[in-house]
């Protein structure tokens, strides 16, 4: 009996698991992100663009400060302004790792 218990508890340690696979994966490593923003001035039009970028950069947004809801996507955006002023600029930066960075600047237009 305990010949057969001995064998039985053998079998099932080396059966009752099965094997798996460990798959290893490989999880993104980012340098936070930042900048600041500059800016070109011609009127109305103003280019805003990424002044000293650091860091992983994934996605830039602009919101152009003017309450109209249109912001823009890109390193460097073009925003026609309806009229002159002076208007509070914000960045958005966000990298794969969903490190986010934030930063305003205010500009004044005129024509």
């Amino acid at each position: 009996m305990i010949r057969y218990s001995i064998c039985l508890l053998v079998w099932l340690t080396t059966m009752a698991c099965e094997s798996f696979d460990l798959e290893k994966k490989k999880f993104p490593v980012c340098a936070k992100p930042s900048a600041s923003i500059g800016y070109t001035v011609g009127q109305l039009d103003v280019t805003f663009f990424l002044d000293n970028p650091q860091g992983d950069i994934g996605v830039a947004g602009w919101d152009p400060g003017d309450n109209k809801g249109k912001t823009r996507v890109g390193t460097r955006v073009t925003y026609n302004y309806d009229q002159p002023g002076t208007y509070t600029i914000t960045l958005n930066i966000a990298n794969s790792c969903d490190d986010k960075f934030t930063t305003t600047r205010q500009i004044t237009v005129s024509n």
